[in-house]
C-alpha cells in the first residue's frame, strides 16, 4: 500500500458526516477522494470543481456488481447469481472496499475517504469481507481449491469463480485490517470496537492454562447474542445484527473450542481451547506448554 491515508467516516446524517469530512480534509495538502452514498450531502466549503484538489465519486454496487459478473468464467453461475442480487450483499460491501482499496493504491490521492452510514450498517459491511471468506470456504474450502486450480483453464468452472471471490476477500480483508482509520460520527468508544472487530483489526491475548490448554481473549464491547462457534479456521461471532467472521490464530487452527464467557466490566470475551487430539497428538504436547504464536 502507498503512503495514501485511508479514512472511514460512519454514522450520523449525512449533513454530519460531511462535515466531520471536510474537517478531515481542511488539515490535508493535496488530492482527496470522498466515496459517498449521498454524494448531494458534500459540505459546500470544499472545492470539487474539475480543477479543484477534491474528488466526489458516489457509491455505485450495482455498476460494480455487474463489472464483477461479467468478468466470470460462468456470468450464468447460480451461486454467483445469488451473490450478486442486490446492493447490500457482502458481495456488494466487498466490491466497494476493493473500489477504495485501489483507489488507495493508485499514487494519486493523498487522502481516500470513505462515508458510510449507521454504527451498524457501516460495521456489517466492514464484516462483509470475512462474511464473504466464510461462505466460500464453508462450499470450497482451500485444499480443494487449490488442487482444482492446479488444472489450470481445465479446473472446475464453478471451484475457478470461488478461488477468484476467496482472493477478493483476502485482498479486502487485508486492506481493511490495516492502517485504516475510523472516525465515528456518533457511537464513540462503542463504535470503534466493533469496527475493529468488523474489519479484522484485532488480534487475541493467548496464554496457556496451565493444563494442557489454551485460553484465548478477544476485545468485544458486547455480549455475543448466539453461541460462539469455530467454523473451519474461523471464529464466528454473533453480536446484536452484526455477524463477524474471524480467521483463528494458527495455534489455535489446531484446537477446539471448549468454553466461552463474556466479561461485560472488561468488554472481553474470554475462550478456551483444548488441542485437537486427531491434529495435536496428546504425546507431542506437555501439559501448560507451548508455542503461544502457533
Amino acid at each position: 500500500m502507498t503512503d495514501c491515508r485511508v479514512v472511514v467516516v460512519q454514522g450520523g446524517s449525512p449533513e454530519d458526516r460531511a462535515a466531520v469530512t471536510a474537517s478531515v480534509l481542511s488539515q490535508v495538502e493535496g488530492a482527496s477522494l470522498i466515496l459517498t452514498g449521498h454524494p448531494d450531502a458534500v459540505d459546500p466549503g470544499l472545492d470539487t470543481s474539475e480543477d479543484g484538489p477534491v474528488e466526489v465519486r458516489p457509491d455505485d454496487p450495482a455498476a460494480r456488481l455487474e463489472a464483477f459478473v461479467s468478468g466470470a468464467a460462468d456470468p450464468q453461475d447460480d451461486v454467483l447469481a445469488a451473490l450478486a442480487a442486490g446492493g447490500d450483499t457482502p458481495l456488494a460491501a466487498v466490491l466497494g472496499w476493493e473500489y477504495a482499496r485501489r483507489a488507495a493504491n493508485a499514487g494519486y490521492w493523498d487522502v481516500v475517504v470513505v462515508e458510510l452510514e449507521g454504527e451498524l450498517t457501516a460495521a456489517r459491511r466492514m464484516a462483509a469481507a470475512g462474511e464473504l471468506a466464510a461462505f466460500v470456504e464453508s462450499r470450497w474450502p482451500a485444499h480443494v481449491r487449490f488442487a482444482s486450480m492446479s488444472a489450470g483453464e481445465l479446473a472446475e468452472v464453478r471451484v475457478r469463480e470461488a478461488h477468484r471471490l476467496a482472493l477478493l476477500a483476502d485482498d479486502v480483508a487485508g486492506f481493511l485490517s490495516g492502517p485504516v482509520e475510523i472516525v465515528p460520527v456518533s457511537g464513540g468508544e462503542r463504535a470503534l470496537a466493533l469496527a475493529a472487530l468488523a474489519r479484522g483489526a484485532v488480534a487475541p491475548e493467548l496464554v496457556s492454562d496451565g493444563a494442557g490448554g489454551y485460553l484465548a481473549s478477544y476485545p468485544v464491547p458486547v455480549p455475543p447474542t448466539r453461541p460462539v462457534a469455530v467454523t473451519g479456521e474461523r471464529l464466528d461471532l454473533s453480536l446484536d445484527g452484526l455477524a463477524v467472521s474471524l480467521p483463528l490464530p494458527s495455534l489455535l487452527r489446531r484446537c477446539v473450542l471448549d468454553g466461552a464467557e463474556f466479561d461485560e466490566g472488561a468488554g472481553r470475551l474470554h475462550l478456551r481451547f483444548l488441542p485437537d487430539p486427531e491434529l495435536w497428538p496428546p504425546n507431542l504436547v506437555r501439559s501448560g506448554s507451548g508455542d503461544l504464536t502457533g
